[in-house]
């Protein structure tokens, strides 16, 4: 899961060429973007293929007061190249949350900040991304997202969700317990058909299939990317809402341990330069899982195998094309900084081709 955010990817109309119906898939690039130099540099190297810049500097408490800025040089650069500002507020206390949304009064709160830094800041919109909240407030959840989105509708706002990734309306039937609690404490308070109803976008996520409550495996095995973004368009929500979330990073999978939680295997969301550093230390040999479409490794230290599961433009691109290939709005990359600097030449290539 992620404890703050980057980007997303838009459709635009397609155009008929004499070939019949081949058509070009515009896209608008969404990119989540945090506080470290790298975020901002790369930012600022690529702001020229970015639409929206989603900066994850924002928090909101359970009485509904957001907190946060936006660097001044990502305000200045965005103006140059006509890149437009969405940031997001993020909050992953579950009891805070319940609160939050059970208060008329801090929601109200909440509502009028975010209009006074869209107006002080000139931001295009808002993303709301509040996870870890229990099932029990999915109603709750919707009718705040509603509340602030005919409210930012009105000042010519654009607002959209952060979607915790999910593949059906219950729990898996596989691993029981497992699921359950993801159900009651991740996927289950999401109305999906409510919230892209009422959001001019959704960023779905569809990392991390695998986290510290799991096994190691890949950030966003292809069958599972594709399993969750085909459940999402089964409910009838239209494509060009759809922006599909897309992992910059990779996962490193090692033993740890401390006084208070004791001896564990726990993972780190690493950049592809410090993937490729792990690597060379260790002499790893990187994989290519042709079925999950993306690259691993594994090494022996003191006797333990560390894992890494490797993001790269090579995986980056194929999820790319499966936005590409079902026509949805685009896509929403988390993390700008963090990503194999080969996506931007494939980015770019891909503007360029025709699908059919």
């Amino acid at each position: 899961m992620k404890q703050i955010r980057i980007y997303c990817l838009a459709f635009i109309p397609f155009l008929l060429t004499r070939q019949g119906f081949s058509q070009d898939y515009h896209s608008e690039n969404l990119f989540y973007m945090g506080e470290s130099s790298e975020s901002y540099q790369s930012f600022l190297q690529h702001a020229d293929q970015i639409s929206i810049i989603c900066p994850a500097t924002f928090s909101i408490d359970s009485v509904g007061v957001i907190t946060g800025g936006v660097d001044h040089r990502v305000l200045e650069t965005a103006t140059e190249y006509g890149v437009k500002v969405m940031p997001l507020f993020a909050y992953f206390n579950q009891q805070g949350i319940h609160e939050l949304l059970m208060d008329r009064a801090a929601r109200l709160e909440a509502i009028r900040l975010m209009l006074f830094y869209a107006h002080i800041y000139h931001f295009y919109g808002w993303q709301m991304d509040l996870e870890n909240v229990n099932f029990r407030d999915k109603a709750h959840y919707t009718y705040f997202f509603r509340q602030a989105a005919d409210s930012l509708h009105a000042h010519g706002l654009i607002i959209s969700m952060a979607i915790v990734k999910s593949d059906q309306p219950a729990p898996d039937a596989g691993n029981y317990s497992f699921q359950r609690y993801m159900y009651e404490n991740w996927t289950g308070a999401f109305d999906l058909t409510a919230i892209a109803k009422a959001a001019d976008f959704i960023s779905f996520m569809t990392y991390d299939q695998h986290m510290a409550l799991t096994p190691p495996g890949p950030v966003a095995g292809m069958p599972w990317f594709k399993k969750d973004l085909n459940y999402l368009i089964s409910l009838g929500i239209p494509r060009e809402k759809i922006s599909l979330g897309i992992p910059a990073y990779s996962d490193y999978w090692f033993p740890t341990g401390d006084p208070w939680m004791g001896a564990r295997s726990t993972r780190d969301e690493i950049s592809y330069s410090k993937a490729l550093d792990l690597l060379g230390r260790y002499g790893a040999t990187k994989l290519w899982m042709p079925n999950q479409k993306v690259y691993y490794a594994r090494w022996e230290e003191g006797g333990i195998f560390n894992w890494l599961f490797m993001e790269d433009a090579r995986s980056f691109m194929a999820k790319f094309d499966v936005a590409r290939q079902q026509k949805l709005l685009g896509i929403s990359v988390w993390l700008i900084g963090m990503e194999d600097p080969g996506i931007w030449s494939d980015l770019k290539t891909a503007h360029t081709v025709k699908i059919q």
